[in-house]
């Protein structure tokens, strides 16, 4: 059984990058937005929009401190070393916390109860399979030193205690988010952005805020196609030697 679900991670570590988003979109299909004034829809988009800030955040502080190259190789799951600084001192799984994060903040800013409790449900059950993958792979390869790691460092829930002095021990590194993470960071920005303007149409009062929206996504796209330049022209390089 153990061996089946490593495979079914497998998988979805395979397709992950398509998937998730096709399958919030589905999701929104289904069960779409609420209007823009409906309760309990307002109470959940700030809990939502903060969601998504600690995701991303989460996720720029992972790569920015120490990144770990689990990133997969010819798309499977692939690790060069154990990584256990930086973030990845204080949680085994800091990039999937992420993602949780920014999936479900996606569904709350939607405020569509039935969304967000599928949702919920079924992401809680994607990342942890192709954890359950990635934990099999990485006890195979690096066996005591994994264990030793995993009785030390919680799967999910960060520890806290320390945080800031691991934060203070690393230098940032700036151009490594910028070449990794743009795309991301310009996802988890357009999509709460499209759909609160989605609300506010359902509510009649997408007007009141179309120069704002308007604005807020010129601002998004011109950083999104500047980091892109940066990082082809390979001029990101030499952010990271001045």
């Amino acid at each position: 059984m153990s061996d089946q679900l490593s495979r079914l991670g497998q998988y979805l570590f395979h397709i992950r990058n398509a998937f998730v988003p096709t399958v919030i979109v589905i999701l929104l299909l289904l069960w779409p937005p609420v209007p823009m004034g409906d309760r309990p829809g307002d109470l959940f988009l700030p809990i939502g929009l903060l969601l998504i800030v600690l995701g991303q955040t989460l996720r720029m502080l992972t790569i920015g401190l120490d990144y770990i190259i689990r990133g997969g190789k010819n798309r499977k799951i692939h690790a060069e070393d154990l990584v256990t600084g930086g973030i990845f001192a204080h949680t085994r799984n800091p990039m999937y916390l992420g993602n949780l994060l920014l999936a479900e903040g996606c569904l709350l800013v939607s405020g569509n109860l039935m969304a967000i409790l599928v949702g919920s449900i079924f992401f809680l059950g994607f990342y942890r399979l192709i954890v359950h993958s990635e934990e099999c792979f990485l006890q195979e390869k690096f066996k005591d030193g994994y264990l030793a790691y995993c009785a030390n460092v919680p799967r999910w829930i960060p520890r806290v205690e320390g945080l800031r002095d691991t934060i203070r021990e690393y230098h940032f590194d700036w151009p490594g988010v910028i070449t990794k993470e743009y795309g991301t960071i310009y996802i988890s920005s357009m999509i709460p952005l499209a759909l609160i303007a989605w609300k506010l149409h359902l509510g009649n009062r997408l007007d009141d805020y179309q120069s704002l929206l308007i604005t807020l996504a010129v601002f998004f796209t011109s950083a999104w196609a500047i980091a892109r330049f940066l990082k082809k022209t390979e001029r990101i390089k030499s952010l990271r030697s001045s």
